[in-house]
């Protein structure tokens, strides 16, 4: 019964925070709004690079893995990983402005290189 209850607070806060971002959006200038959609459909568009990136390494891993050495697994993570971040380059209309920003920034570069590496990884257990 306490964990129906909790769920029942968690989704009418959920809802309040949902229209009360709503209501800041609708009362910001064109320009700001205009800005934010802009960075979300870039953001959006960068992660599904990113995402994709690393799966064409399927067309030659087999190259990868025959050299067997680490320092060829590590080149191919860098190449994805600069890959990334030339894409990001490309889709930013605008250096990060603040701290947070650069965080953000730096974050997202190390949350794809780690995927990089998950599939570069798991794209050579099946090469064999």
């Amino acid at each position: 019964m306490l964990s129906r209850l909790t769920e029942r607070i968690l989704g009418w806060v959920g809802l309040a925070v949902v229209v009360l971002v709503g209501i800041a959006i609708y009362q910001m200038p064109a320009e700001t709004k205009s800005a934010i959609w802009s960075g979300f459909w870039r953001s959006l568009v960068w992660l599904a690079v990113a995402a994709a990136v690393p799966w064409s390494a399927a067309l030659y891993i087999r190259r990868v893995v025959e050299f067997g050495s680490n320092a060829a697994g590590v080149l191919l993570v860098a190449g994805l990983s600069v890959v990334d971040v030339v894409a990001g380059i490309v889709l930013m209309s605008e250096w990060p402005s603040g701290g947070w920003s650069w965080a953000a920034a730096i974050g997202a570069v190390g949350v794809a290189g780690t995927y990089n590496y998950l599939v570069a990884e798991y794209l050579a257990e099946r090469a064999g």
